[in-house]
């Protein structure tokens, strides 16, 4: 398959995503405080702007009482809790199998909780599992990749078992793509930087403080960034398969070692050593390639799974007929609702009148000023003569009873709601604990109000599993 085939099918794919990145942005801007950023028409419906806007130009104060970031801390703090009560040895820890010095290297414990983060928001999951040297130190190495930088191709089946294609949009420094894919040629280093002659290859004057925005555009990197495209794609392989009598391992290795392999196996044949015995195959598996954003190929790989699977672990949820659907997606209307009327209520509390003062022009004393009575009446004990009407009129303060138009059951009504559309009641965020609940009967209610989300947590564990074997696939050392 030509590169520039390959190019245009993952900027196909990733097109199709570009509903599900529009959807993650809304849900990510809820869940961190954003959520009056929904465009409606302005008033007079001549042009769009955010319902903020909207709801200022009405002369009310948008207010946020953000439930969905509780929500989410919430679930985030269960699981880290069940991960360290599972290192203590009661069998809930995910990662109770990783080697723990890939454990260590990778800070999996973190990592593992920041991507279930993402997994609530946005209902996606992606991992890269590789095998590399870097400034931490050698070793398999773990990484998350944002939705923003992911594509792959249509999928149906909840184990991702229908990829075909899929990779990852990555931003490097010049110096960085000539170190990467030069491979210590001086003609190939000459020739990526006239490839990327249109990118800056000093470092900015001023380096700003800020994180780098999520990509907006396929082929074009943030200013001073080369783009590289990585691709993986499904292809029919010729390998070798490798059966080891020394230590009883089979492998599959790329059919380009097939000189490295018959040298070791003369080398044996004639010390009389246990044998290796070969034998070609044709078989699907997965190959990489990074691509420049014109088509060049930068460099490309085989698999370096023993299966041949891709370097990519993902996890979409539900994935029932392709449609993915977060735990955050599910209460954003409730939370809408919720700040609807706390801005509702904060508007009628501020219209409502507060201890106005009605005094009647003909009752106030000569030679007084407004100041001074407003003074005295505010001061305790304090008196105020005025001239006396025989018609009744005299000075009075008003207080306007607080009528919320049933605004408060309303707004108790959407929180309890939203809890029980989540899933996460009080007892799994802490709450209601009494002085006479023991602890069994307090982690039989927590037990309980956590099967509503033991789906969603049950789905990110078996993605961790997934990534677990990964990793545990390139810890043995290929010795060809």
């Amino acid at each position: 398959m030509k590169e520039t085939q390959i190019l245009e099918a993952a900027h196909r794919a990733w097109m199709r995503m570009d509903t599900l990145r529009s959807r993650r942005t809304r849900q990510r801007r809820y869940t961190y405080g954003d959520q009056w950023g929904d465009p409606v028409p302005d008033r007079k419906r001549r042009r769009m702007i955010t319902e903020g806007e909207r709801v200022a130009q009405d002369g009310r104060a948008p207010l946020t009482n953000n439930l969905i970031r509780r929500l989410v801390k919430s679930v985030v703090g269960r699981f880290r809790q069940e991960t360290l009560r599972g290192a203590a040895g009661d069998g809930t820890d995910p990662n109770a199998g990783v080697d723990p010095a890939v454990r260590r290297l990778n800070r999996l414990d973190e990592l593992d909780a920041r991507t279930l983060e993402e997994f609530l928001i946005s209902g996606m999951a992606i991992h890269y599992v590789s095998a590399e040297r870097r400034p931490g130190g050698a070793g398999v190495w773990v990484d998350t990749v944002s939705p923003e930088r992911f594509f792959v191709n249509a999928l149906s089946d909840p184990r991702c078992n229908d990829m075909e294609i899929a990779g990852r949009l990555l931003d490097m420094s010049l110096a960085e793509v000539v170190m990467r894919f030069s491979r210590g040629d001086g003609a190939r280093a000459r020739e990526l930087r006239r490839l990327y002659s249109g990118i800056a290859g000093e470092p900015p004057a001023e380096i700003s403080t800020g994180f780098a925005p999520a990509p907006a555009s396929f082929f074009t990197a943030p200013e001073g960034r080369c783009r590289v495209i990585e691709v993986w794609t499904l292809e029919c392989r010729s390998l070798l398969q490798v059966h080891d009598y020394a230590d009883a391992t089979y492998r599959l290795v790329p059919l380009s070692d097939e000189p490295l392999v018959a040298k070791e196996a003369t080398r044996r044949r004639r010390r009389h050593q246990p044998p290796l015995h070969t034998a070609p195959l044709m078989r699907t598996a997965w190959h990489g390639r990074f691509l420049a954003p014109d088509g060049t190929l930068l460099s490309e790989c085989e698999s370096p799974f023993p299966g041949g699977e891709p370097p990519f672990v993902v996890k979409f949820y539900p994935l029932i007929d392709g449609e993915v659907h977060s735990l955050v997606e599910d209460v954003i209307d409730q939370q809408r609702y919720v700040n609807r009327l706390i801005t509702l209520m904060d508007h009628m509390m501020g219209t409502a009148a507060k201890g106005v003062l009605l005094y009647p022009i003909s009752c106030k004393p000569r030679g007084m000023m407004w100041a001074d009575i407003q003074e005295r009446w505010a001061d305790p004990g304090g008196i105020i003569p005025y001239n006396h009407q025989v018609n009744g009129a005299m000075p009075q303060q008003i207080v306007t009873p607080m009528t919320d138009i049933g605004a408060r059951d309303m707004l108790q009504t959407q929180i309890k709601l939203f809890e029980d559309v989540s899933g996460v009641g009080q007892a799994l965020m802490g709450k209601s604990i009494s002085t006479a609940v023991g602890a069994d009967r307090y982690e039989s209610e927590i037990r309980n109000a956590a099967a509503s989300i033991s789906d969603l947590t049950e789905t990110f564990r078996d993605f961790l599993a997934t990534r677990n074997a990964r990793v545990s696939a390139l810890l043995p050392v290929n010795k060809f």
